[in-house]
């Protein structure tokens, strides 16, 4: 018994020496580079309303998320990350998430976690024992973030991809109107286009296209294009228009008129973004027909040509 009592003590000091000598706090790193440029990560990061895009857990409220079942409470939001605690085990793990530019419109993504251990070295022996599992869920969540931070559609809510121009010859109208031209205005403008391509022996090559300038509060002047197998020069108001056949930045949207001013913005962003420069404004290909298909099942695309 005594025998057993004295191991027992001395298992005891040995924790507790242990313990003593171990360090209060322990610190992981994580770094990668994401090929998505800093503002369009700090845009979806200082947004909260956009998290559900991008966060691999789930959302709970306004300061609370979780991953693996383990809640995380985001107690500082900053433009280029966030500041986050985690209390597991009876000890507080603290997460802080940073981006900075580096090069290549890349970003480098940092996770930093840092366990804060008990002053109680008996405590603190157990404590460190399984600070693994925390080493493991913070490597699962950079895992996922590494993902997801570099996913253009994740970040910028469309799949956004560059392209090349596929028709260079095109035939347009432009009209004035005293309010937004709705869609049988436009329509009718478009078989314009098309009636007089084939009057020309020419050949309607694509789907058309659409661009409305709101010039100011009383003048909205819309322009449609339709793509024909050869130039057709101009003649009255059938205008030619030559397209370049470089690089294109497109996107697919699907729904109304909502959803596809949000393409475009998210257009716009990414080519801001990446330091994309455009001989050309931004227009929508209509791939559907609107006046038959219901505006919750428009497919139309984003198109913006740009430079390289």
């Amino acid at each position: 018994m005594k025998r057993l009592l004295l191991a027992v003590s001395v298992i005891i000091i040995l924790i507790f020496a242990v313990g003593f000598f171990l360090p209060k706090e322990k610190t992981f790193i994580q770094t990668v580079n994401s090929p998505v440029p800093f503002d369009g990560i700090s845009r979806v990061i200082v947004n909260k309303d956009l998290w559900k895009n991008w966060w691999p857990g789930t959302i709970i409220n306004d300061s609370t998320v979780s991953f693996n079942e383990k809640k995380i409470v985001i107690n500082t939001l900053l433009l280029n990350g966030f500041k986050a605690t985690i209390i597991e085990d009876n000890r507080n793990t603290y997460f802080d998430l940073q981006s900075v530019t580096t090069y290549n419109a890349e970003t480098a993504i940092t996770l930093t976690t840092k366990v804060y251990l008990s002053a109680n070295p008996f405590i603190k022996v157990f404590q460190y024992l399984s600070v693994g599992n925390t080493e493991k869920t913070a490597a699962a969540l950079f895992e996922q973030l590494k993902i997801t931070l570099s996913d253009i559609k994740k970040v910028y809510g469309f799949d956004i991809k560059m392209g090349k121009v596929p028709n260079s010859s095109y035939v347009s109208v432009k009209q004035d109107f005293d309010h937004y031209p709705d869609n049988t205005e436009l329509y009718k403008m478009i078989d314009e286009v098309k009636a007089f391509i084939v009057s020309e022996n020419s050949k309607v090559v694509n789907d058309p296209i659409l661009n409305i300038v709101k010039e100011n509060n009383k003048l909205y002047t819309a322009m449609v294009a339709v793509a024909s197998d050869k130039d057709i020069p101009t003649k009255g108001k059938f205008m030619l228009k030559q397209m370049m056949l470089g690089n294109i930045v497109v996107a697919e949207v699907k729904g109304g008129p909502a959803n596809i001013e949000k393409c475009r913005q998210a257009v716009q962003f990414y080519v801001n973004d990446f330091r994309k420069i455009s001989p050309a404004i931004a227009f929508e290909r209509m791939i559907s027909n609107r006046l038959t298909t219901d505006s919750s099942q428009w497919l139309t695309t984003i198109n913006y040509p740009v430079f390289q």
